[in-house]
């Protein structure tokens, strides 16, 4: 489903060089549970956004089910993470002037489609993460749990082949970080969902089918837990 391929990536900092991956290949099937894990700084952030398509390698190929993401445009680039890719971030990025339903609405809205199946899709979302009671309330007015599982139903109603996670469960406490992985591991085992996770949490590691090890932009290792 994805594959990358000798990837690199070199940031220029004024006249230094950083290299946040370096020869980095990797191949992920189709309904995989993968965890990253590493020390802040190796590379797993870069790893996902290369993977959707938010940033391009310095050499390499990425693949994303046959297309290869580095080649294509801009445009085409939006549209797959769209309609294929799921992102949920560590800070919950959720929009404080939208209620949690038009949070969730909001990449649907984006994409232009008709207003009776996004009412349908929202909905399915939100009773998905146990949030249908909350609907109304505004980001403020719900803990941080909660706000991560409306990420979580932002990034997955459009129904995305795999979903992106970076550190989910970093700002959460250990009761509503469990709920969130949970619900993440739910979303592979009954849907059929490819679930890449850059975490620190061992709880995480726990849930993960292999763990990729990383180092200084390396893969130091790939076991199962």
């Amino acid at each position: 489903m994805i594959r990358l391929q000798q990837i690199a990536k070199v940031y220029s900092l004024g006249k230094v060089e950083v290299r946040a991956l370096d020869g980095v290949t990797l191949t992920i099937g189709q309904g995989e549970f993968i965890a990253l894990v590493g020390a802040s700084g190796c590379g797993k952030s870069t790893l996902l956004n290369l993977m959707a398509g938010i940033d391009r390698p310095t050499s390499g190929e990425v693949w994303f089910e046959g297309e290869r993401l580095d080649s294509l445009s801009d445009d085409r680039l939006t549209r797959l993470r769209r309609t294929k890719v799921g992102i949920v971030y560590q800070c919950f990025n959720l929009l404080p002037t939208l209620t949690a339903r038009e949070n969730v609405a909001l990449p649907l809205l984006l994409d232009g489609m008709q207003r009776g199946e996004i009412e349908g899709r929202v909905e399915g979302g939100l009773q998905r993460v146990g949030l249908t009671h909350r609907a109304e309330h505004w980001p403020h007015e719900l803990s941080g749990g909660e706000q991560q599982r409306v990420a979580i139903a932002r990034a997955i109603v459009a129904e995305p082949r795999v979903v992106l996670a970076d550190e989910p469960t970093g700002n959460l406490d250990s009761v509503a970080g469990g709920a969130v992985l949970d619900l993440l591991k739910e979303l592979n085992r009954d849907h059929g969902q490819t679930i890449v996770m850059a975490t620190h949490s061992q709880e995480a590691v726990r849930r993960a089918d292999r763990i990729v090890y990383l180092r200084d932009g390396k893969i130091e290792g790939i076991a199962e837990p």
